[in-house]
């Protein structure tokens, strides 16, 4: 039986060939880059579930606003990023060379990157890279001197 990051990474891949057959013109694997990835990632915008405030909405900066508003819902960059991550994973386990793999190229990188930045800002919650916990340390008794 598959993992879940298996399934889902199964999953991500249809839907991104789905996507690509799709497309007009269809487009093949091969002839995909970066800039049909960014594309991608728009239109998966349409299915989000995360407000995003407007600098004009009131509720701007605010983790929990009020009242509702009429902001845009998106795809939230925690889902984004993990989705690059398994697609990028499927890419190469699909025959896709490293160097040529269009979900890690360099502009879907910078756009994670501004998603995060303007949603951070848009609700008021900062991403911080989190540290790894190392494991305790159990304090060594010192030598004996008998």
């Amino acid at each position: 039986t598959l993992s879940r990051y298996e399934n889902q990474k199964r999953r991500d891949w249809n839907t991104f060939g789905q996507y690509l057959r799709n497309h007009r013109p269809p487009l093949s694997l091969s002839r995909c880059s970066g800039a049909h990835v960014l594309e991608f990632l728009r239109y998966l915008d349409q299915f989000g579930k995360t407000k995003v405030h407007t600098p004009l909405c009131p509720f701007f900066g605010h983790p929990n606003p009020p009242a509702p508003c009429p902001c845009p819902l998106r795809q939230a960059w925690g889902s984004l990023d993990a989705l690059i991550g398994r697609l990028r994973a499927a890419f190469e386990e699909h025959g896709g060379k490293p160097e040529a793999n269009p979900f890690g190229a360099r502009a879907v990188r910078l756009y994670l990157r501004e998603v995060r930045d303007s949603q951070s800002k848009a609700r008021g919650i900062s991403y911080e890279k989190k540290k790894r916990k190392r494991p305790p340390q159990v304090p060594q008794p010192p030598p004996s001197t008998s």
